[in-house]
């Protein structure tokens, strides 16, 4: 695993030193002048120009940080052990609907205009976001998780409510997971975006900062998860560098095209519920055919059953 992140920050290094910032002086707030322009830097999306996201992701990452500090109490105090299938699924909805829960009924501060009304939900970003990964997240557990069953001979064995032979409540639990990874992989890639030049060399860049993400995410949740005895693998090793690369497929895809929901301040840059729906159901096609190219490149069989 070190020969693997040593090699991935090498590149990632190497490729830093040929962008070009954006040429001029970033001020307290985040933003430049340059030849007469107002140039936006910074992780969070433009609060002035699009309160929209820039409250919605503030608030993900806020919710994101409660449920990421109660798995870690979970795990430490093995609560789980006195679970059933209704306590799982229990504890894997309170973490993921605070994300859909609180926007309801507090709209959060982009979303409230400035004669005291509040946004459409329908043009609510935080709505568009849970929606996106929602279809994402199910079609992730229902189809690729199959995958892993085959490729690296994966099974969960604790009692749990099923859906096509995978626990119901990890279809909520992804949710929670997938939000917090996206908004964290749209904070990282829009420090370059804005940040620097675009050019070549920024592509490039880009492009290796996605692979980097996507492996390291993967990997972080299988390191995180290890004290967890109910998610087996027949070799754990390889689980962590095989598993990694194979998981790290979902995120090849996703990072890049979640930042771009909704990403510009133009009404013409917004999409509606039907268009998030069919972009997230493209992706899902998308990182589904390449998990299938991996399996006919190692000359695996694969058989969806319930068992």
């Amino acid at each position: 695993m070190a020969k693997i992140f040593a090699t991935l920050f090498a590149i990632c290094g190497s490729l830093a030193m040929t962008l070009t910032p954006v040429p001029a002086a970033k001020t307290k707030r985040g933003a430049s002048k340059a030849k007469g322009k107002s140039v936006v830097t910074g992780w969070l999306c433009d609060k002035s120009s699009n309160p929209s996201k820039h409250h919605a992701e503030a608030f993900i990452l806020k919710v994101s940080a409660g449920w990421i500090a109660s798995v870690g109490f979970v795990i430490f105090f093995g609560w789980y052990e006195w679970w059933g299938p209704w306590g799982y699924l229990g504890y894997c909805v309170s973490c993921a609907a605070p994300y859909i829960v609180v926007p309801l009924f507090k709209p959060l501060g982009g979303d409230i205009l400035k004669d005291g009304s509040v946004r459409p939900r329908s043009e609510q970003y935080v709505l568009k976001a849970n929606a996106w990964i929602a279809i994402f997240s199910f079609v992730g557990n229902y189809w690729y998780t199959h995958y892993f069953y085959q490729v690296l001979h994966a099974k969960y064995t604790f009692h749990a409510h099923r859906l096509n032979d995978v626990p119901i409540a990890l279809y909520f639990m992804t949710h929670a997971y997938f939000m917090f990874y996206h908004v964290l992989s749209s904070c990282a890639l829009r420090w370059v975006k804005t940040g620097y030049e675009k050019n070549a060399a920024r592509l490039l860049f880009t492009s290796a900062l996605v692979a980097s993400l996507a492996y390291t995410t993967a990997f972080m949740e299988s390191l995180t998860i290890c004290g967890f005895p109910y998610y087996e693998f027949e070799n754990r090793d390889v689980a962590y560098t095989l598993g990694s690369a194979f998981y790290g497929i979902y995120f090849l895809v996703s990072f890049p095209v979640f930042l771009a929901l909704d990403e510009g301040k133009d009404t013409k840059d917004k999409i509606n519920l039907a268009q998030v729906f069919w972009q997230a159901m493209g992706v899902g096609m998308f990182v589904l055919c390449l998990l299938d190219f991996v399996r006919l490149y190692l000359g695996l069989d694969f058989v969806m059953k319930v068992t």
